[in-house]
């Protein structure tokens, strides 16, 4: 998986401020307050172990010994004692205070858990995770409803091969975001919609909140009340653009601040995709499709998932059924690119080549660089001209003297090699290896000379970035038999064999 953003929180700070009391005090208690306010928090922190063990109620005692052991070093015992200040805590000022101390320590906690994390990455995911996977399991303690170190405990278990112990964190994960994208269905809402568009739906705000950045972009932050509850929808606004919806929050605790609440939310479906093929990988298909189905809902330009969800549906011999779907989903959504797309590759799997591609171009109409459907329209035209091929193969070994026709499969090839020139022409696309051999086999067949030159100059230029690809080594010793390049073919040749014994 790419590198997760790190999002830094602030972190609030923590008052020192004695709250005054009107009853009388205990000596452990009393003495304890001056030895915190004189910042010996050793000699506080045993004090109020021995005022919380006579006073278990005295929720600001508890409150202090979690600043001890916080300002001690001591995490774990900071986030159990807050979070005993929280059980007892029930009058103001006394609750405010406790609930930001139990945000800050969640935030401290997990900006720990995160670096640690991003460290864990660039060192090729290698080392002891114990306490990277402490620290992220003390945040999800202290508030689950943040989901943040979930994605990120999942994302580690999986990239050490615990697939037991992902597949569980990513099961939280989804459990704590359903209650979030079921609202989302049933107010018809999706990820990437514009704000306008759900705010039409859902209705007024409450209260809108925006923070721009010195680029002209902005994060909104929109307050709804809707059947009694509080609902919070996050959204991205690009300078000179429309704001798109990036997540929604619902039914969050009563006892969170205010800031807390309203802190902007970005809903990160990674974890769902991860689980997915988790499921499928351990051959839970059942609940692969159930947990793809469940995300497209709310995301349905989620390639991965549509992907894998067409893939199980072949190995489960649903073909038609899933075409069906996607049929559907295309004629009612007649300007989605993503849904003309998808039905126009399961038509490809099922070589109806000529349906795909007239899906293909609807697609493309609607955005003629969408690289998806450049390239796969691309490979159906190469994929019919093989078949023709295939039939004029028949016909010359049923009649040696029997000419092919080349006009059939020429127009074709050359409609194809038009898209993957187009497809190549993105610089993210330039050295796809695939696409310049399908453009070197292309012109091979179709001897244009000078162009397949050229497709080979840069098929050597890739030479660098496929130094350890066996199969790079035997096409380029094929390209070069074919072009009569005896030495060169068996230098190649000799490397592809070479890298396939180091294996």
């Amino acid at each position: 998986m790419t590198l997760l953003k790190k999002h830094m929180l602030l972190g609030l700070i923590l008052g020192s401020l004695i709250i005054q009391s009107f009853q009388c005090a205990s000596p452990d208690f009393t003495g304890a307050k001056l030895a915190y306010n004189q910042k010996d928090y050793n000699k506080a922190m045993i004090a109020l172990q021995k005022e919380v063990t006579k006073n278990p109620t005295n929720a600001e005692a508890w409150y202090l010994l979690a600043d001890c052991h916080y300002r001690l070093n001591d995490l774990p015992k900071a986030v159990q004692n807050s979070l005993e200040a929280s059980k007892r805590a029930d009058k103001e000022p006394m609750k405010t205070k406790v609930a930001d101390q139990l945000f800050f320590l969640w935030a401290e906690i997990y900006n720990k858990g995160t670096s640690a994390y991003n460290e864990f990455l660039s060192k090729d995911k290698s080392g002891d995770i114990t306490e990277m996977t402490a620290l992220l399991d003390l945040a999800i303690s202290i508030k689950p409803e943040n989901t943040e170190p979930l994605a990120l405990l999942g994302n580690i278990y999986e990239l050490k091969g615990d697939t037991t112990k992902a597949i569980a964190s990513y099961e939280q994960y989804v459990r704590q975001l359903t209650p979030y994208i079921e609202f989302m269905k049933k107010n018809g809402m999706s990820l990437g919609m514009s704000r306008e568009e759900a705010l039409r739906v859902l209705g007024k705000p409450a209260n809108s909140k925006a923070f721009p950045d010195n680029n002209g972009d902005s994060l909104l932050i929109d307050k709804l009340i809707i059947g009694g509850d509080e609902v919070f929808v996050s959204s991205v606004k690009k300078e000179g653009g429309k704001a798109i919806i990036e997540g929604v929050r619902s039914q969050l605790p009563k006892s969170w601040l205010n800031q807390e609440r309203e802190r902007f939310y970005s809903m990160n479906i990674r974890p769902f995709v991860n689980l997915a093929y988790l499921y499928y990988g351990s051959k839970s298909l059942d609940k692969a499709v159930d947990i793809i189905e469940f995300t497209l809902s709310i995301n349905p330009t989620d390639d991965d998932l549509a992907s894998l969800k067409i893939q199980i549906y072949d190995e489960q011999g649903k073909s038609d059924e899933v075409l069906k779907s996607l049929e559907i989903a295309a004629n009612k959504n007649p300007n989605n690119k993503t849904y003309l797309e998808q039905y126009a590759r399961v038509l490809a799997r099922q070589k109806q080549y000529d349906k795909a591609i007239a899906n293909y171009e609807k697609a493309l109409s609607i955005d003629p660089n969408f690289e998806n459907a450049i390239f796969n329209i691309g490979a159906c035209y190469v994929n019919k001209a093989v078949e023709i091929i295939d039939e004029e193969n028949k016909k010359i070994d049923a009649n040696s003297k029997y000419k092919p026709d080349e006009s059939k499969y020429f127009p074709l090839l050359n409609k194809a090699a038009d898209f993957f020139s187009q497809y190549r022409s993105y610089a993210a696309n330039k050295d796809n290896l695939g696409v310049l051999q399908q453009l070197s086999d292309i012109y091979l067949i179709t001897r244009q000379n000078d162009k397949f030159k050229k497709i080979v100059i840069d098929l050597e230029a890739a030479e660098p970035a496929n130094l350890t690809n066996s199969s790079y080594y035997e096409y380029m010793g094929k390209i070069y038999a074919k072009q009569g390049l005896k030495d060169k073919a068996d230098a190649a040749f000799r490397m592809a064999d070479t890298l396939k014994k180091n294996k």
